[in-house]
């Protein structure tokens, strides 16, 4: 007689604690507890949104290829060497256009079809051909099974991460805005995830903090908490001093 597999709860949180969004500091409803979610239902709608603007962005990126065309700035990455020898073409576009979107999709989907695997027949990764078609069929995959991730795969967050990173480069190229978010210091002092901002006894958060210049905003990498520029002076008074790489607008 075969045991049926069941689908595993997430991992209990810290005692006292709440059980919150993998990819957000949202507390779980009770009707996404009960159906073992991960990640509630705002972030896979997000999530969704995401893919589906890498693929957008993606076909921008040939336009940008060729120096003078729209989307460069000044202050963008170079090639090293004299004026005289710089590339022809725009490096950091090429790179992305030759692997640079796909294959950290491709992790994300190599690793789903692993997990997969675990409970049910799942085959490898497919070759799928040149980046282009490459792109469409992960992406496409990955949004097909994005509900399974969303409430039994362990590390989803991965995802969330991977597309942070790939639509902040993608957004600067389109839009010319290539500022880099910068490390603040100390770390978050709010409380850890799933504690009230109010209880005394709440552990702090501690993780790292970054600021991006682009939405004017401050992230905590751990919590999932943003701050936007009204919350700034507070968020620095809580954590003592915080070593801010700009001005604090009046």
């Amino acid at each position: 007689m075969t045991t049926p597999t069941t689908t595993p709860a997430p991992a209990a949180q810290a005692e006292g604690a709440a059980r919150t969004c993998q990819c957000c500091p949202r507390r779980l409803t009770r009707s996404e507890i009960r159906s073992n979610r991960r990640v509630c239902w705002p972030c896979e709608g997000r999530l969704t949104d995401e893919l589906t603007e890498v693929e957008t962005l993606w076909r921008e990126l040939p336009r940008l290829l060729n120096k003078g065309t729209g989307g460069e700035v000044s202050d963008a990455p170079r090639a090293p060497g004299p004026s005289g020898s710089q590339a022809p073409c725009r490096l950091n576009v090429l790179s992305l256009l030759g692997g640079g979107v796909t294959e950290p999709l491709l992790v994300e989907e190599d690793a789903w079809r692993t997990e997969l695997r675990k409970t049910r027949h799942c085959p490898l990764t497919p070759h799928r051909g040149g980046q282009d078609t490459t792109l469409k069929g992960t992406v496409a995959w990955l949004r097909v099974n994005l509900r399974w991730a969303c409430e039994a795969y362990p590390d989803v967050d991965d995802l969330n991460r991977t597309l942070g990173r790939l639509l902040g480069e993608l957004r600067g190229l389109v839009t010319g805005d290539q500022r880099r978010r910068e490390d603040l210091t100390p770390g978050c002092p709010r409380p850890a995830r799933g504690y009230d901002d109010n209880d005394p006894a709440a552990p702090t958060c501690g993780g790292q903090l970054t600021h991006d210049p682009r939405k004017s905003v401050i992230r905590c990498d751990t919590c999932r908490r943003s701050y936007n520029p009204l919350e700034w002076v507070a968020l620095g008074a809580a954590a003592g001093v915080i070593s801010l790489p700009f001005t604090i607008p009046a």
